[in-house]
This record gives C-alpha cells, structure tokens and sequence, in this order.
C-alpha cells in the first residue's frame, strides 16, 4: 500500500478544502502550506498581474494542505498547481500518474543561461523533471554577532572541538548557545540529521535505504551526543512556538536551520550579514567529508494543468528571473534562477563557502526517507527533545526500528 493509499482517510478531510479553493477559469491558483511567505507571494502576485498573468496563492495549514492535495489525487481532480517536498514526498506523488513532467521547459531555461542543470536535479523522478524551485536550501548554523562578541567568541567555529569551546563561553556568559524546538510538529529530526552526517554521513544514506537499523551504533551514538548536548544545557526549551523570532530576540546565540529562515529572522529585527552571520556546522569527526543538508522545495503542475495555457504560460514565466526577483527576495530565499539577485549577503557567503569546500549535497530526512517511516519518527525524536534522557532514546530508536523494519520487509 502506497502513501497515498495510507492517507486515504485524511483525504477525506480535504474534500471540503478542494470544494471551497476553486479559482475563476482564467486564474492560475497556487496552493501552498507556507503563509509566513506572504510578502514574497504578494511580490509575485503583483509581478504577475505586470506580466499579464491573474495569479493567487491559497494558503492552508501542512495537515490541511496535505489532505487537500491527497484527497485531490485519489479522486483524479488534483489542483492545477502547488507547492509540495522534493525526496520521497515527490516520488509518492508522481506515483500517482498525475504529476505534469517539466522536461522540455527545464530545458529552454537551461539553454537559455537561466539555471545550471543541477539545479533540476532535486526535482528528478526517474530521470525525468517534476518541479519548479521555490527553494534551494542549506541547513546552517545562523549565529547572532553580538552575543558571539559578548561571550568573547573571536571567529566562527571551524571544527567540533572550537564549536564546543565556543558553547562554553556562551554558556559561563549565561547565553544558551542552541535554538531548538518542535514547532509544528515536524522539527525534531533536524539535529538528529546533522549529528548523523557529522558523524557517518555514509550511514544516514544507508538508515534512509533501509539497509541500516535505528538501533545500530551510528544512530546510537548520535542519541548519545545529542542527549550530552542537552546534559550541558547548550539548548532552549523545545516548547516554543516561535523559533525564528526566539533566535532574533536573543534568546540564544545560534540556530541550526534552513536558510529559508534568514528573512523570517530578519522580519524579526535582525538584518543578515550585519546583526547574523551563518556556517555550515563543522563535522564531529574531522576525517568525515564535507557534506551539507540541502532542501529543495518544488512547485508541482499537475497533468491536468498542464493542459491549460494560462498555467503553461505562468510556469514558463514562474523559472524567469523577473519572477524569482519577484518571489524569493523578500523571504531571503536562493531559487536556482542564474540571473536573479542574490537575496542576502548570507545566501552568498554560504554558497561560496559550499563551493569552495566542495560540499557533497544530501538530501532532508523529511525527504529523504518514506514518509511511512518519517512521521512516527519524528514523533520519537520530539518526545526526546521534551525529555531528554538515554532512557527515552532506547525507547525512541526502538519504537522507530519496529517501524521501518515492518515498512522495508513489505517492500521485499
């Protein structure tokens, strides 16, 4: 049974979702789960109208969105376009047979100098291209200037051992060096990610392939640095529900996300390259190659929009440069897009950093691993970020290995 089929009785929820978002027969209709991006899609709505396109963006919450799209699939009337995950969560979807492949007009932008062809990658199923970008984004360690200068933090950590070292100095000057919560129910596998890769990047491809247990050493021994973390104090309280505001008020001097984050943060009070600065978090075991999280975010245009001119027409306009100045300037967001502004001085640094280390890509864990697997696990890793304890991670890589060992047996 695929994922869609699991979701079956969540789709029906979105039943009444899809009755009420139906747009007029000329508008092009976005569905998303992202309104705290509303400035950028008031800037493309607006860039729209200037190009002869009537577009507008309707937003619901990520379980309501996600019974909306699965209801629309399972009835063979899914919306003509929206925002989804790239990954596995892509490739449940295109399982589905409705899912517009964007092949030929990924391909004029890339003759035309507008994108490199990596770029397309993340949104490959079977070789061929399924998404637009909304994102291209590393997940870093934004840190916060002056709290770093109050502690007498010099320079930016470079390995494990000066990250550490620069946690001691936040904390004897009474600054929690970490940001982290489970806001919205989806973050806790984003330390349990970076620990991963920090450690034995080639473990977390096999943990995500179903050829590596959740109670084997690798993962073990993330849970074990994770939980000393926690022992040290280096983290704020997983109960907040404004993580991006918590970081700009100073709350703590460092925070592990994607950079989507940066304009949120900015919205905060902090303005990027001046008040925060950005790394990528330095490897565990410095003989680990360097290895970054990416998440690319996809606009998705399904079969039966693509029949459409006016959705054609606004997807060939949405990978312009135009567009992208449009969209992702005012989130702080990096769409791929070759001749489109830089939106921040952070997003520039960051990718000449990535560059220049030759930093290997790697794939989220919300995308990369069956979302049969992912959701309960993510629920194990939050109840450990509320109570931190050994205990709680043998129960947590416990209850997740009795999860994905029953999935990856029923795919044999």
């Amino acid at each position: 049974m695929n994922m869609i089929q699991k979701l079956a009785a969540a789709a029906l929820a979105g039943a009444a979702l899809a009755a009420a978002g139906g747009a007029h027969a000329q508008t092009v209709t976005v569905y998303h789960d992202k309104p705290f991006y509303q400035a950028g899609w008031d800037g493309l709505t607006a860039a729209a109208k200037e190009a002869g396109i009537d577009l507008q963006f309707s937003a619901y919450t990520t379980d309501q969105f996600q019974a909306f799209i699965q209801s629309g699939l399972m009835s063979g009337d899914a919306p003509d376009a929206f925002t989804w995950w790239n990954g596995t969560k892509l490739e449940e979807i295109v399982e589905s047979g409705q899912i517009a492949p964007l092949d030929d007009l990924w391909a004029e932008k890339i003759a035309a100098g507008e994108y490199d062809a990596s770029a397309a990658e993340p949104f490959k199923v079977d070789g061929h291209i399924y998404g637009m970008p909304t994102g291209i984004n590393r997940w870093v360690v934004m840190y916060n200037k002056e709290l770093f200068e109050k502690a007498g933090i010099e320079s930016v950590p470079t390995t494990w051992e000066e990250l550490m070292a620069a946690c001691e100095k936040l904390k004897a000057a009474d600054i929690i060096p970490f940001n982290a919560s489970i806001q919205e129910g989806w973050r806790g596998f984003v330390w349990f990610e970076e620990l991963l890769i920090r450690t034995d990047p080639d473990a977390y491809v096999a943990l995500n392939e179903g050829k590596l247990k959740y109670t084997d050493e690798p993962v073990r021994r993330v849970f074990e640095i994770w939980n000393d973390l926690y022992a040290k104090g280096y983290f704020t309280d997983p109960a907040s529900q404004e993580e991006q505001l918590d970081f700009a008020r100073g709350k703590a001097a460092m925070y592990l996300a994607g950079d989507w984050n940066i304009g949120l943060i900015e919205a905060g009070g902090l303005k990027p390259g001046e008040d925060f600065g950005a790394f990528i978090m330095p490897n565990v075991d410095p003989d680990v190659p360097n290895v970054v999280i990416v998440e690319a975010s996809p606009l998705l245009i399904s079969t039966a929009g693509a029949q459409k001119p006016e959705v054609m027409e606004f997807a060939k306009w949405y990978l312009s440069s135009d567009a992208m100045n449009a969209w992702a300037t005012t989130p702080g967001l990096y769409a791929g897009n070759l001749k489109a502004k830089v939106p921040n001085e952070i997003i520039g640094q960051i990718a000449d950093s990535a560059a220049k280390g030759n930093y290997r890509s790697m794939t989220r864990y919300w995308e990369a691993s069956p979302s049969e697997i992912v959701l309960p696990a993510v629920e194990e890793m939050n109840r450990f970020m509320t109570d931190p304890s050994m205990e709680t991670a043998e129960t947590a890589m416990n209850n997740i290995e009795a999860i994905a060992s029953q999935y990856w047996a029923s795919r044999q």
